[in-house]
């Protein structure tokens, strides 16, 4: 049953051993968030937009990470509104997280397995072929259903969020460890409409959520980083207003101790090798959890 809350093979091969050797060491799993962490925040950047680059100063200003979920197709294909693989290589490692999104940003809960699979398993591959270490993926258009968590599961992502499903009315976040992994709400896509106050009181909310449960966990997402005077859509946040969500989340880590992870740091779980959709080699054919 479908969730309420809705929205070419192709390798690619870079000599990256410099870019590689940083800081971040994923030759372990990350360590995932616990319950004694009271509220934590997680902040997703969808779809890989080119702008979204400007976002990676800001967070490293902050003392803070967060998580890209890209589609590869128009990526590979050399599409100026896209970031670049060398720019995703930059990313993470600045210490952000790096995951999928489908090859091309498709509606994945409506489509047979086999075209789901394709979607989801190759846009992941692709993200292997350039030096990348996913384990986080985002349903498009937060769209989904139990057959599309099989798929991400399959494809060998550890964890999937949707854009949507926590509400200034409640849910206000979720628990940690999260109920279904393969079923992480977000906050709504933030809006260049969306008030700074309005991106607080989700947080406030989580607060209150984390005394009442024991832990909580807030996610928001975003698209692009535009100025006011850039036309890049609804879907935008200005520098400014980023940074002052940031220097807001700093205040909360100083007096309540809210902490601000990627998606992976909250669940953890080792970074697993590709899987072909066509011959199932290298798949996830457990159970899901």
């Amino acid at each position: 049953m479908a969730h309420v809350f809705r929205s070419k093979p192709f390798r690619w091969i870079l000599s990256i051993a410099a870019l590689m050797a940083t800081t971040v060491s994923w030759a372990t799993a990350p360590s995932p968030a616990t319950a004694t962490t009271q509220t934590v925040v997680s902040i997703e950047w969808h779809d890989g937009n080119r702008d979204s680059i400007g976002a990676v100063p800001i967070l490293t200003a902050h003392g803070m990470h967060a998580t890209w979920l890209v589609n590869t197709d128009p990526i590979l294909a050399g599409n100026p509104a896209n970031l670049r693989p060398r720019q995703l290589l930059r990313i993470e490692a600045a210490g952000n997280e790096v995951g999928g999104h489908t090859l091309h940003h498709t509606n994945v809960q409506p489509l047979p397995v086999d075209e789901a699979r394709h979607e989801v398993c190759d846009d992941r591959n692709n993200l292997l072929d350039m030096g990348l270490h996913p384990t986080t993926f985002a349903y498009p258009f937060a769209s989904f259903d139990d057959g599309s968590e099989d798929v991400a599961h399959y494809c060998n992502y550890n964890d999937a969020s949707a854009t949507a499903g926590l509400t200034l009315k409640g849910p206000a976040a979720n628990t940690i460890p999260p109920a279904d992994p393969y079923a992480i709400r977000t906050v709504n896509a933030i809006k260049h409409s969306t008030k700074l106050s309005t991106m607080e009181r989700y947080v406030a909310n989580a607060e209150a959520f984390a005394q009442a449960n024991g832990s909580a966990w807030v996610v928001f997402v975003f698209h692009h980083l535009c100025e006011k005077h850039v036309r890049c859509g609804p879907y935008t946040v200005s520098s400014a207003k980023f940074a002052d969500f940031l220097s807001f989340l700093q205040g909360e880590e100083a007096t309540n101790g809210v902490v601000v992870q990627t998606v992976a740091g909250v669940v953890g779980g080792a970074v697993k090798g590709a899987c072909d959709p066509v011959t199932g080699a290298g798949c996830d054919t457990s159970p899901r959890p």
